[in-house]
């Protein structure tokens, strides 16, 4: 009897790792997210985030040459998500610094153009 549920066991398994397709299509998603975050310098800006979301890639690609389909589609969904952090950090610091330089050069017109009175001509007035 044991011996039939080991083999059921293991048909159960191996019918289970059979239904989970090849994430091709999120190993892809995730290997664009990582590229976007690259070409906004996320590593420079969020060097954790763009490191593991790299890490979490290579891994679901071994994964899924293993045939280790289930475990491969997580990694490159954790992959993709961590890309994008990385991409939206590195978007938002970049905005915050054209805001700051903006704001100085909003600044520096206002001293430019504030009307200067002296001591004397207010007297005079």
């Amino acid at each position: 009897m044991s011996r039939i549920a080991a083999i059921a066991v293991a048909a159960l398994l191996a019918a289970a790792c059979a239904s989970t397709p090849k994430p091709t299509g999120e190993v892809d998603k995730a290997d664009l997210a990582l590229r976007k975050a690259e070409a906004v310098n996320a590593a420079q800006v969020a060097p954790l985030d763009a490191r593991i979301a790299r890490e979490k890639l290579e891994k679901a690609k071994l994964q899924m040459s293993s045939d280790n389909y289930a475990v491969a589609q997580r990694l490159a969904e954790e992959a993709e998500v961590d890309a994008l952090v990385a991409e939206a950090k590195a978007r938002a610091t970049r905005l915050d610094e054209q805001v700051k330089t903006l704001q100085a050069e909003v600044d520096a017109l206002h001293k430019s153009t504030a009307p200067t009175t002296t001591r004397t001509e207010i007297i005079v007035k």
